[in-house]
């Protein structure tokens, strides 16, 4: 049986950062609310990002975050 925190790593390894964000950003184990968000913030970003942008959100320095954490997690 394949684990998804094992998915995610394959994801991370060949650098497929929005598929393996769209599947971590909803763990939980291991994982403090700040690592959380800024995964979340950085798929949501990803996906909406001319909302974000109409928000004033800084897409690209949020993304880059959340991708940090990621691989800092699972790379």
């Amino acid at each position: 049986m394949v684990k998804k925190t094992d998915i995610v790593r394959e994801l991370v390894k060949a650098g497929e950062y929005k598929k393996a964000l769209k599947i971590a950003k909803d763990f939980r184990l291991g994982i403090t609310p700040a690592q959380s968000n800024s995964m979340k913030k950085a798929y949501e970003c990803m996906v909406h990002s001319r909302f974000y942008l109409s928000i004033g959100e800084d897409v690209p320095k949020r993304i880059e975050e959340g991708v940090n954490v990621l691989v800092g997690l699972y790379g």
